[in-house]
């Protein structure tokens, strides 16, 4: 039986507005911009008539899940498993900061063939991937057709590498399709 997922990003905080790193260290909300941003992803997810709604348990994510499960009438569900990866010594930073004290690590970060790269203290990517891959693999067994997941852009930027997904950047409340079926797991489009 085909599923369909609609993974989407959270709306912005004031970390990111300050260009500062946050992984699942960093619990802060959605500021203004981020609820109006979420408020806007409702629109291009309506259509897709999501049954539920699958979230990172992270505050941010998970208001951005409410906002849209609200106007399109979709539960929302928290999944610990979904939550960014923990970014050890990087959480909080500058980006800026980071450029000079982890030139090799930040530079290397998106690149999809780095998957065991990771800060000093954090998690690499291979291990938020394979968290949240497990977790999907299960979700895809939930008696849902349609479903919406509200992740992180390091774990969401992991899943489009995976699946060779080209992104020069995913912004706040970006989306993507990914589908599971007979033939396995895959993203259908890009970026919306």
């Amino acid at each position: 039986m085909r599923k369909d997922f609609y993974v989407f990003r959270h709306g912005e905080t004031d970390l990111n507005k300050q260009k500062r790193w946050q992984g699942s260290g960093e619990d802060y909300d959605l500021n203004a911009t981020g609820v109006a941003q979420a408020e806007l992803a409702v629109n291009k997810l309506k259509e897709k008539k999501l049954e539920v709604i699958f979230s990172s348990p992270l505050k941010r994510a998970l208001h951005t899940a409410e906002i849209v499960g609200k106007a399109v009438g979709a539960e929302v569900r928290v999944e610990n498993d979904l939550r960014e990866c923990f970014y050890g010594d990087a959480e909080g930073k500058l980006i800026a900061d980071l450029e000079r004290e982890y030139p090799d690590i930040l530079n290397n970060w998106y690149n999809p063939q780095y998957l065991d790269i990771r800060f000093p203290g954090g998690e690499s990517k291979a291990e938020a991937l394979n968290r949240v891959l497990a977790r999907l693999d299960k979700l895809k067994n939930e008696p849902y057709g349609t479903m919406g997941v509200a992740i992180h852009g390091g774990t969401m930027g992991a899943l489009l590498g995976h699946f060779k997904v080209l992104f020069a950047k995913i912004p706040n409340c970006a989306a993507f399709h990914l589908v599971y079926d007979a033939a396995g797991w895959r993203v259908e489009g890009g970026l919306f």
